[in-house]
């Protein structure tokens, strides 16, 4: 039994892959998008300092820096002042939570059964972008968004036997330094909101 020709198998893999590519790229499957309507045909979008609804001290500015971020990744037009024309972005935080979501097993490290420490941290950010005409003040788009992520959290050094606290300023400390990750994410969900595919 004589085994296949190897030129052939590879001249037959890349038949293949060329004509997945063809599939996709003629069935309607793209990737080029746009702001839809509201936020086109303007000078660019100013975007103020998100206002903060939350008790989290300055978290308005990480999230406004990184609506800003994705917008200018995304070559938007982004405007330093009001007084250029054009739109106003704004965002207000209204909430931020965090709950443990992962416990150790009962008796870890000597706890009684019914002391369990978090593992994992769930955080939940709320925010309400609006885009408005300053001229005007007509309100062109509003949208709430919401974004989950999870968190390890660090038992070694949250641990207490005494009381162990199910959210402790370490484990807190350690979700407010992830921010800014957090806020990169739900601006890229908001960004989607505001793009429409062609």
């Amino acid at each position: 039994m004589s085994l296949p020709n190897t030129s052939s198998l590879r001249a037959k893999r890349s038949n293949l892959v060329v004509a997945f590519l063809l599939f996709f790229t003629h069935c309607g499957y793209t990737l080029s998008h746009r702001l839809v309507d509201s936020f086109r045909d303007v000078k660019g979008v100013f975007v103020p300092v998100f206002e903060n609804k939350t008790d989290e001290v300055g978290a308005e500015r990480i999230f406004t820096n990184a609506l800003i971020r994705e917008l200018a990744s995304r070559r938007e037009v982004i405007l330093t002042s009001r007084e250029e024309g054009g739109l106003e972005l704004s965002g207000m935080i209204s909430s931020i939570e965090y709950n443990p979501t992962a416990f150790t097993e009962p008796g870890f490290k000597g706890l009684q059964s019914y002391r369990r420490l978090p593992t994992e941290m769930g955080v939940r950010v709320t925010i309400i972008l609006t885009l408005t005409d300053p001229k005007t003040h007509r309100v062109l788009w509003t949208k709430p968004i919401s974004g989950f992520r999870r968190v390890d959290t660090p038992l070694g050094r949250t641990f207490d036997f005494e009381a162990p606290s199910s959210v402790g300023l370490t484990t807190q400390s350690i979700v407010e330094s992830l921010y800014t990750d957090i806020a990169r994410d739900i601006m890229r969900d908001a960004y989607d909101e505001m793009v429409e595919l062609f």
